[in-house]
């Protein structure tokens, strides 16, 4: 089950964003191991103003490296949404008997 964002979700970014609605607020760059960092114009320059910027590593994510081929993971995937559309039908049929 997904719960939805609160306030809370946002609290550490509000505090890092400011006050200014236009983003204007002084800002403190929380460093490497800081989750908000700052980023200067040659720093972009040199990532040839690509943004997608990152260097916090989520521990949870499994190596890349170690992932199976893309065609077993399509397959796989197949395979559930098949389960996936047979369980819908089943339901189908069920609210079809009890009209």
């Amino acid at each position: 089950m997904i719960l939805p964002l609160t306030s809370q979700h946002f609290a550490e970014f509000e505090q890092c964003y400011g006050d200014d609605p236009d983003g204007n607020s002084s800002r403190t760059d929380l460093g490497v191991e800081g989750r908000f960092r700052c980023f200067n114009i040659k720093e972009i320059q040199q990532r040839d103003y690509k943004l997608d910027i990152t260097w916090l590593k989520d521990e949870s994510l499994e190596d890349a490296d170690s992932l199976p081929e893309p065609q077993y993971l399509a397959s796989e995937a197949i395979t559930e949404l098949e389960a996936i559309v047979d369980d819908l039908r089943d339901i189908l049929q069920l609210m079809e008997v009890e009209e």
